[in-house]
């Protein structure tokens, strides 16, 4: 029953951070329940700030213009260059990873409003970087925190 309510959790957390919630599964040994569990709760995430994160984004930019307007941060610059040089792709590469879901889907949906392409390509992404996580531990029992602490000299 606790691996089910921690299951439930990773869902939830992945539809905001993917990278995070797929971390949490491994270090808490939910096993691959855990795993597909981030992995459906990553494009559930995909899914609904495709469809209303315009909606969101323009009711925030209304209500709060001051904080939620156009700025030029480090990050979005650093955005923007991503755009220009890769695209959506870029951009769904580093939703999962480095930014959080809806920040990258509502950034792509800058770039165009196929919402299909939006969705294959972050789905994909996703897919792709649950592989690239998860893999080493369920192959190999790579503790992905402990590979860090030890490049981080902890």
């Amino acid at each position: 029953m606790e691996d089910i309510i921690s299951a439930i959790g990773i869902f939830f957390g992945s539809i905001i951070k993917f990278s995070l919630a797929t971390i949490t599964a491994l270090e808490s040994d939910l096993g691959l329940g855990g795993s597909i569990a981030n992995i459906i709760g990553g494009i559930i995430g995909i899914v609904i700030f495709t469809y209303l994160g315009t909606f969101i984004q323009d009711y925030f930019v209304k209500k709060f213009p001051k904080k939620f307007g156009r700025k030029f941060t480090p990050t979005n610059r650093f955005l923007v260059r991503v755009k220009q040089r890769f695209g959506l792709g870029g951009i769904a590469v580093l939703t999962p990873i480095a930014l959080s879901i809806p920040v990258g889907v509502l950034f792509a949906t800058t770039l165009t409003h196929d919402k299909r392409k939006i969705i294959l390509s972050m789905v994909l992404s996703a897919l792709f970087w649950a592989v690239v996580i998860s893999l080493p531990y369920y192959l190999f029992g790579v503790s992905i925190t402990d590979t860090i602490a030890k490049i981080f000299g902890r």
